[in-house]
């Protein structure tokens, strides 16, 4: 058993010595969190559209390969208005939002990368699409989902982290409050957000708004994620390391997105309610099918657990994490 737990740190151990320390910022990670609720509230009212990111890269990705993309425009937009987004908070946020990524050994990322697929397929949703949108709807399948995937991928970080660690743990404790907090860039992206979002509920000619909307959604989603922290995954895994060095400031990003993304989901319910611009809301089924939902929420917790990305901040970061990383930091 101990030769096995060995075997184990060496593949699924960090290549530093050190998790790295992150600090508290309610101030910070619940504007974030406000910022991608209210992507949800101008894609929800504006197009009826859920902004669930694997629900949006995933038939996206399909068509593409069926060479039917022409078909899946909005979802183009969005994605890149998220790496547009993700790229924006470089320039102007990147010690905070990306520190770069966590040297875990290759094989790690790999075994993650195969259970957050495989999680989100059978889950059929992510954090944003069940956390952000399936609460504020209360769809039982959501509410069963968010629970399993964050205790899952708690003790993944668990395991790691205090039972096959092989370098030196941190101190455990809370988290020290960041105080004062950073305001300038976190302010500067609610007021862009806000003129973004006025403009998607503009009265744009159709051709305008089928472009102008998805591309705002998505880049406030994408900068909400930079000033949450939840692209930095050292801040995600410390986050979810309740037992060791934690830092509860993701809490914050969840509350404050449902806080703002309820009205959407909620005004949507009202009996003949459509929206600004489309036809119908996407309205996915809110229960059913629970033993998929359950095989799908555990393997996403453990992908989660292990690296720290899922799929809105993998996106948002794709370009900054190549700029950042070193082959050397893999093994």
């Amino acid at each position: 058993l101990a030769q096995a737990v060995r075997l184990s740190g060496t593949v699924f151990g960090s290549g530093s010595a050190k998790a790295m320390e992150t600090k508290f910022t309610p101030v910070e990670s619940g504007i974030g969190g406000a910022l991608i609720g209210l992507s949800a509230l101008v894609a929800y009212q504006a197009d009826g559209k859920i902004t669930g990111i694997s629900g949006i890269l995933g038939p996206f990705l399909k068509s593409v390969v069926k060479c039917e993309a022409g078909a899946q425009l909005w979802k183009l937009y969005f994605l890149l208005g998220l790496v547009l987004g993700g790229l924006i908070n470089y320039g102007f946020n990147a010690p905070f939002a990306f520190p770069g990524p966590e040297p875990f050994t290759m094989a790690r990322y790999v075994v993650a990368g195969f259970s957050l697929g495989l999680g989100t397929r059978f889950q059929r949703g992510c954090t944003s699409g069940h956390g952000i949108c399936g609460l504020p709807r209360f769809s039982k399948r959501s509410w069963l989902a968010v629970p399993l995937f964050m205790l899952f991928a708690g003790l993944v970080v668990y395991l790691t982290r205090h039972v096959m660690q092989t370098g030196e743990p941190n101190k455990a404790g809370i988290a020290p409050l960041q105080w004062p907090p950073s305001w300038e860039f976190a302010l500067c992206t609610v007021a862009a957000s806000l003129l973004l979002a006025v403009l998607s509920f503009a009265p744009l000619p159709g051709s305008a708004h089928g472009v102008i909307c998805p591309l705002a959604a998505g880049t406030i989603f994408g900068l909400g994620l930079g000033v949450a922290g939840m692209t930095s995954q050292a801040k995600v895994l410390n986050f979810l390391d309740v037992a060791g060095y934690w830092d509860p400031s993701l809490a914050f990003v969840m509350g404050c997105g449902i806080l703002v993304s309820f009205p959407a989901f909620y005004l949507a319910e009202a009996e003949g309610a459509k929206p600004r611009c489309a036809e119908s809301f996407e309205k996915p089924s809110k229960s059913g099918d629970y033993a998929t939902l359950t095989l799908g929420a555990i393997l996403f917790g453990i992908g989660w657990g292990l690296v720290g990305i899922c799929p809105g901040p993998a996106l948002a970061g794709t370009v900054p994490n190549l700029l950042t990383s070193t082959p050397a930091g893999y093994g």
